[in-house]
């Protein structure tokens, strides 16, 4: 069915509908201001849909649907985390790209439960009572699950885990260097102003280049979930042309980042 197209009215004069103005413009504009990052930008979304595509049927689940929903959960925080930073809050991008890996992570451990559905029942039982959310606790913690990836593909579990700390330091926890990562200080008056909506910086720039990092990560991740079913598919090819893109893309903006000339 085609969907009829619908005149939206305008947004108020109120401070949040300035906002979310604002954050309409900026992702348009981030889009015009660094095309090609934007066509990597494409590359990974469509990376992520076939991941899901790929994993969308599965006939002999023995996980109770857990690895494959939490596979469609980290594409839609990449896609989130995109949406944020294009939008010039690159220090806010950086939770839902945490979440992103966190997903990955628990769809890869479940997937890999050597006594199935052991681990799926115990992801699902979370808040049945104060036992059962215990439980869930202490099997998904970000090391176990982590464990479990590095006994299977060291190489990009070291690179995930990489993401994921960097992700901590410049906003997935309040650590001080994404605070004020946007902080205009005037000393003389004690004012301190910090940029949300913030385009046109290196943290952005680096939070667009982290969700192309993480959308090759999770799809990595993934194969090694129905390894079989990638190679057919040919998401492997998908895989490995993106980070040459993004290598060649990414370090092209960063001087006209660094020197302020796209604002």
């Amino acid at each position: 069915m085609q969907r009829e197209e619908q005149s939206l009215p305008q947004w108020g004069d109120d401070p949040l509908s300035t906002f979310m103005r604002d954050g309409d413009f900026n992702e348009r504009a981030t889009a015009l201001n660094f095309p090609d990052v934007y066509e990597v930008l494409k590359g990974a979304h469509a990376l992520l849909a076939r991941v899901c595509e790929v994993l969308e049927k599965d006939p002999a689940d023995r996980h109770v649907g857990a690895p494959r929903l939490l596979v469609a959960r980290s594409s839609s925080a990449v896609l989130a985390a995109v949406r944020a930073a294009m939008s010039g809050q690159g220090l806010e991008a950086q939770s839902p790209l945490r979440l992103s890996i966190e997903c990955a992570w628990y769809a890869l451990h479940i997937a890999k439960d050597p006594a199935p559905p052991a681990r799926a029942k115990i992801w699902w039982g979370r808040g049945d009572d104060a036992k059962a959310t215990q439980a869930c606790k202490d099997e998904f913690t970000v090391g176990n699950v982590r464990r479990t990836h590095e006994q299977l593909d060291p190489a990009t579990a070291a690179v995930m885990h990489r993401l994921y700390e960097g992700m901590i330091d410049f906003g997935g926890h309040p650590n001080q260097a994404g605070v004020a990562g946007s902080l205009a200080l005037d000393k003389s008056t004690s004012t301190a102003k910090v940029g949300i909506l913030h385009p046109g910086t290196a943290l952005q720039l680096g939070a667009l280049k982290g969700a192309v990092d993480v959308a090759v990560s999770v799809a990595k991740t993934c194969r090694l979930i129905y390894p079989e079913r990638f190679r057919i598919a040919e998401v492997d090819e998908q895989i490995a042309g993106l980070p040459k893109l993004s290598a060649e893309v990414f370090p092209k903006y960063a001087e006209a980042v660094r020197t302020g000339a796209l604002k």
